[in-house]
């Protein structure tokens, strides 16, 4: 069991909470970042760090509270991007959830997502931004003024209420109230308040019995299974990455699920191993081991045989400033410790937050010509170029074994892990601080089970498309 006090003082602060909002508002409760612990969003999660820098992350969130006031300021007063929704297909009685920043609409009517494969005719729902809608938008309407006020000081005075009933350390539960105001302050919950309100209409008018969401257990998606409930419709899921135990909010306390928190019916899985990790947390849901749309396409790819293309290192970076932090740090000291020209090719997610300083040095770096930066190039490409690849939190490394390219796992003793790719032959695991050019060229000699990988990532199982989502049901 993958408790921790921290995390259940959290989920015993959110299911207070919960006992102090109208039925209709609970939803926001379990989707605020203290049920929904993101380590990926909040340094407040992970434990090492945590313990470390309690200092730091106090004056952080005192600075975050000041500016999400001031965001919250702005949203109160202008609607600069309206929320909407649309729905696309017919619905007969299943629905597909995804977020709009998550597909694209297409010109000849539909909404395609890479995470699940739709038909011209499945049902799907759409909500996000209404300029990311497509054309089928019905634009949310705007609460007014005093409307949002009001929900602001019912979550305010619940978070409050919650801060004094609760059993803890004092120092631990101002963290979580600061946490509380800086989401209640920064009228984030605004998204979820609307979201809640626009699947509940589609799904009553339309009497679905069966809802999808090619999210598990992330903000959002502990709405669509709260609808589910409240509609007795059956709640459908497909795992969307790698689960792990650094992985926090899939890990549900008996506090949260006791005060309402649902989870889903049915999820699709890719192994055995991932089951038995989240079976204790998911007692009534049923799993079922499936393999996503996301890594379908490496179904057919078999490992890379011709070596005459291997000409760099490639060090990717995930998109949470931590990561991009620790592989930084990792390639400041492998040059300065080693005498020795590396040919290093990097790469960064494509919304990678990274610090100025970190710019900074990638860029005295490449102009330098000792880093070359990776800009515009498949994935694909570079793992094929590739003697190695070194990461910390990235599902690079997963492909890069499905390629039968050897892996170094960076680790921080601050920060959890997110991949998991322990016993794949072929990764190797590595503390930021001690990379050395050694290991570097050791590692290129290392053998690749790529078929671990691929039995890992549920490539032997067949594709969870739409049609395959709800043929349980």
């Amino acid at each position: 069991m993958c408790f921790d006090p921290f995390e259940r003082l959290a989920a015993n602060f959110a299911a207070t909470a919960a006992r102090f909002v109208p039925n209709n508002l609970i939803s926001l409760i379990f989707s605020s970042p203290l049920s929904a612990r993101s380590p990926d969003l909040c340094m407040l999660w992970h434990p090492g760090y945590r313990n470390r820098h309690a200092l730091r992350i106090v004056t952080n969130l005192l600075g975050l509270i000041a500016v999400n006031a001031t965001k919250g300021m702005v949203q109160l007063i202008f609607t600069f991007k309206p929320f909407g929704y649309a729905v696309y297909g017919k619905i007969l009685d299943t629905l597909l959830v995804v977020p709009a920043a998550l597909g694209k609409a297409t010109s000849d009517g539909e909404f395609k997502t890479p995470y699940v494969f739709t038909e011209k005719d499945d049902g799907v729902f759409v909500f996000g931004a209404a300029s990311a809608c497509g054309k089928n938008v019905e634009k949310v309407a705007n609460l007014a003024r005093k409307d949002k006020l009001l929900l602001a000081c019912l979550l305010i005075k619940s978070g409050i209420r919650a801060f004094f009933l609760i059993e803890g350390n004092a120092t631990e539960k101002t963290l979580l109230l600061l946490k509380w105001f800086s989401w209640v302050c920064g009228f984030q919950w605004l998204y979820d308040y609307y979201f809640e309100k626009s699947l509940s209409e589609v799904v009553e008018k339309h009497k679905v019995k069966n809802i999808g969401c090619i999210h598990e257990m992330h903000f959002y998606a502990r709405t669509v299974w709260m609808i589910a409930s409240k509609y007795k419709a059956t709640g459908f899921t497909i795992q969307h990455a790698s689960i792990s135990p650094g992985k926090r909010w899939y890990f549900a306390y008996p506090e949260e699920k006791k005060a309402g928190l649902i989870l889903p019916d049915v999820m699709y899985v890719y192994n055995e191993k991932v089951v038995q990790l989240l079976k204790p947390y998911f007692e009534n849901t049923k799993f079922l081991l499936g393999c996503s749309c996301r890594y379908s396409f490496w179904k057919e790819t078999k490992g890379i045989k011709d070596t005459a293309k291997k000409r760099y290192f490639l060090f990717v970076g995930a998109l949470a400033q931590f990561d991009n932090d620790v592989l930084i740090a990792s390639l400041r000291n492998l040059f300065n410790t080693t005498g020795e020209s590396i040919p290093v090719r990097l790469r960064f997610h494509p919304d990678a937050k990274i610090s100025i300083r970190g710019k900074y040095w990638i860029h005295s770096k490449t102009k330098k010509g000792i880093i070359e930066i990776s800009k515009s190039t498949p994935l694909k490409t570079d793992i094929e170029g590739a003697l190695a690849v070194i990461g910390m939190s990235t599902t690079v490394l997963e492909e890069a074994l499905l390629m039968s390219c050897p892996v170094i796992q960076l680790t921080h003793p601050d920060y959890l892990q997110y991949i998991d790719i322990d016993g794949v032959q072929g990764a190797v695991k590595i503390d930021y601080r001690k990379l050395a050019a050694t290991d570097l060229f050791t590692t290129t000699n290392v053998h690749v089970d790529s078929e671990s990988m691929r039995k890992s990532l549920g490539l032997n199982h067949p594709v969870v498309n739409y049609q395959q989502l709800f043929s349980k049901a």
